[in-house]
């Protein structure tokens, strides 16, 4: 069995184009976690989008490893026509901390319909599943997976 984690979520920068930013701290059960590799599918509500050319362009310039999941995904509606979309990220191990991994998603706020109170929006992005394969590792089974 696994030891506690830690699961923090961080919203970058102001406006409507942010940054997602995802940590995962695994506790000390997991001795070797040089073998594994962390896949998170993140969802996405539908006040936000992410945009899949902006994801091939990061790929390709090997920022970040993650690739929409969602079909018939439209990036020009707003909120109240569109639907939670999925993403899946790779994960990359963080160079600060040993137990630690990270991923950076870019995150874009849609047009909601115009309302007359203060003008604010609350967008709530819920926790990813967490998916783990280790080669070797005796300490987690190969497919682990994090309750919301």
């Amino acid at each position: 069995t696994c030891s506690e984690i830690i699961l923090r979520q961080e919203v970058l920068k102001d406006g409507f184009h942010r940054d997602l930013l995802i940590k995962v701290k695994f506790g000390e059960s997991l001795e070797d976690l040089q073998t594994c590799r962390l896949l998170i599918k993140q969802y996405i509500p539908s006040g936000l989008f992410v945009d899949p050319y902006e994801l091939a362009s990061l790929r390709e310039r090997n920022i970040t490893e993650a690739v929409m999941v969602s079909e018939n995904f439209n990036i020009e509606a707003p909120n109240y026509l569109s639907k939670e979309s999925e993403v899946l990220i790779y994960a990359r191990q963080d160079s600060q901390c040993i137990d630690c991994f990270q991923a950076f998603l870019p995150v874009h706020y849609r047009y909601h319909r115009p309302h007359s109170k203060d003008g604010e929006t609350v967008i709530v992005v819920n926790n990813p599943d967490l998916l783990m394969y280790c080669d070797q590792g005796e300490g987690c089974k190969p497919f682990l997976k994090v309750e919301k």
